[in-house]
Formats: structure tokens, C-alpha cells, sequence
């Protein structure tokens, strides 16, 4: 008997110690499960990023263009708000195809930007698809910065004052015009007055707006869109006709208002490379949209002849996008083939 009941213990000792450990296999699987349920649920904190050596803004025209301008004009401030010097680099060339593609380019760490515009992300991809070899629609919009419009000018020799008397004068013999490079702001706005004027315009590109500037000035070229930020430093020795917007500018009329119908305006933001982490972008964003939305930055902008902008990163994003569409349809209506 005392054998039979050792025996009988053993065994329920056996069971209760099987049971024990299932017991503690479920427990242990139960809180494996909370755990990895409870994880898809905390969401990191993310350390903000601020930099730790200089930013560079690349500006893919020469200095003293209009996105040269509107660089410097917030370099300084950019730097304070930052922490780190904010440097401005000109990469001039191809109407601005080479700085914008070497951007492109980039490491994306937020510590090379590109001031971009329309004419190099909206226009020049369309127009000279074998220069471009970044894609437009891969940059990261980073933040607005201002919009830009031209003034219709000529040499101060010419003989006209009027919008009218040059088309008369033109109706007579070819006119030439400056631009700074094919698929540029300057070319587009020429061809859309050409094409609402019906006269025979000829176009002679230049490496950037202050170039083409320079030979208008020097009675090398007859005609030119200005960028309304260049247009300020040189109206007192050139003839201003009007404006390509249909926003008047500085008291002079629009060239819609004197029968030609013409609104060709440009956007100018900050672009970062593709793949660029939303993080950097997001500081980046309330970085430069502090500083532009300040009273005196805003002053000193329309001081140099653009429109401050405000967007949110994703209001921006979609003018981006809705812009590249926007040309290549206009493109096609100027009848301005690819090169």
C-alpha cells in the first residue's frame, strides 16, 4: 500500500508540474502578444533636426539675378534662425540646368538646397529633355519663397516709347530680344508676347538675366523681359513698356491692358534632392517660413520687386506639381518645340 500511494504521488506531482509549465507557456505567449500589440502602437519620439555646419543655397544663375536677389536677401536671417551660416552659391549655367541638376545630385541631408524656379523645374525639362537629365518631379518642395514677373523693355536708342510704336516698328523689320537661356522666364514671356502680337521676334540667350540685361543696355540687343527684381536697378537707363502679369507693377500697365494679351509670372521656392527625410524638411519649412513671413523680410522683398509667398510644405508640393503640368500644355500652345 505505502508503495501504491508513493506511486500515486509521483504521478499527480508529474501532472501538476506538466500543468505548471503550460501554465506559464501561455502566460509567457500572452505577454509576448501584448507586447508586440502594444508596439504597433508608441511611435518613436524623433530628436528635431537642427544642423551642425553651414547650408549651402545654390543658385543656378550668375549674381544679380532675380533668384540671386531673393538668396541673399534671407541668407543672414536664415543663418540666425538655424544656428548655422546659410552660404549662397552661384552655379550658373544651361539657363539654369546645371546648378539645378547638381542639386539634384545632392546627398539628401539638408545641407544643400536649391533656389529653384519655373523656368528649370516647370519649363526647361520640357523644352531640352537632353540637358535635363534630373527629373523635375523627384525634388522635395521645401518651402515657397516669392513670385516674380517681367517688364517689356528696350534699348534706350530704339526710337519707340510706346507698346505700340514697337509693334509697328516691328511689323517693319525683325526685332531681337535677350533672354537668359532657352525655357527661361525671359524666353517664355517673349514668345508669348511674339505669339499674342503676331510679330517676328528673334531670341539671343544669354548665360543669366544680368547678362542679358547688360546687352540691352549696351544697344547690343533691342528688346528683353526683365525679371521685375533686375528691372530696379536698371529702369533709369532703359525704355519700360509694361508688365507680362496681369498684376500692374511699379505704375507701369500691364501688356494685356494694351491689347496684348500676356500673363507669364514665376514662382521661385526652395528645393531639396529627392529622398530627403521628411524630418530635415519639416525643420527646414518652419525655418524659412519664419523668416519670410516677417514684416521687415517682407518689406525688403516687395522693395525688390516680387511677391512674397506663404504655403504650407504640401501646398506648395501640389503648385509644384500643377505647375510642370501647367507649361507643358502652354509650351505646346506657344508652339515652343523641344530642342
Amino acid at each position: 500500500m505505502r508503495k501504491e500511494a508513493m506511486a500515486c504521488t509521483a504521478i499527480a506531482q508529474a501532472n501538476m508540474s506538466v500543468q505548471n509549465r503550460r501554465r506559464i507557456m501561455k502566460l509567457g505567449r500572452a505577454l509576448a502578444i501584448v507586447a508586440i500589440t502594444s508596439a504597433g502602437f508608441i511611435t518613436p519620439v524623433q530628436a528635431e533636426w537642427n544642423p551642425s555646419r553651414p547650408i549651402r543655397i545654390v543658385v543656378p544663375y550668375p549674381p544679380g539675378g532675380a533668384s540671386d536677389v531673393a538668396a541673399r536677401s534671407m541668407s543672414d536671417r536664415l543663418g540666425q534662425e538655424l544656428g548655422q551660416p546659410v552660404v549662397v552659391e552661384n552655379r550658373p549655367g544651361a539657363g539654369g540646368i546645371v546648378g539645378t541638376d547638381l542639386v539634384f545630385r545632392a546627398d539628401p541631408d539638408g545641407y544643400t538646397l536649391l533656389l529653384g524656379a519655373s523656368d528649370a523645374i516647370s519649363i526647361a525639362p520640357h523644352l531640352q529633355p537632353n540637358l535635363t537629365r534630373y527629373e523635375p518631379g523627384e525634388f522635395i518642395p521645401v518651402a515657397p519663397v516669392n513670385q516674380v514677373t517681367t517688364v517689356l523693355v528696350t534699348r534706350s536708342d530704339l526710337g519707340v516709347k510706346t507698346t505700340a510704336e514697337l509693334l509697328k516698328l516691328a511689323k517693319d523689320r525683325q526685332l531681337t530680344y535677350a533672354s537668359w537661356g532657352n525655357g527661361s522666364l525671359g524666353h517664355v514671356s517673349a514668345e508669348a508676347f511674339r505669339a499674342a502680337s503676331k510679330i517676328d521676334l528673334l531670341n539671343v540667350p544669354y548665360q543669366g538675366a544680368a547678362p542679358a540685361a547688360q546687352s540691352v543696355l549696351a544697344g547690343q540687343v533691342d528688346l528683353m523681359f526683365m525679371p521685375g527684381p533686375l528691372w530696379l536697378s536698371f529702369r533709369d537707363r532703359v525704355v519700360s513698356l509694361g508688365v507680362a502679369s496681369n498684376t500692374p507693377f511699379e505704375g507701369l500697365p500691364s501688356l494685356t491692358s494694351q491689347g496684348v494679351r500676356t500673363d507669364v509670372v514665376i514662382w521661385q521656392g526652395i528645393l531639396a534632392p529627392p529622398n530627403t527625410p521628411m524630418g530635415i524638411v519639416d525643420r527646414l519649412h518652419a525655418a524659412f517660413t519664419k523668416v519670410l513671413e516677417e514684416p521687415q523680410m517682407k518689406e525688403r522683398f516687395v522693395k525688390t520687386g516680387s511677391i512674397p509667398l506663404s504655403l504650407s510644405q504640401k501646398a506648395f508640393a501640389s503648385m509644384v506639381r500643377a505647375d510642370i503640368t501647367r507649361w507643358q500644355k502652354g509650351l505646346a500652345d506657344l508652339n515652343i518645340k523641344p530642342q
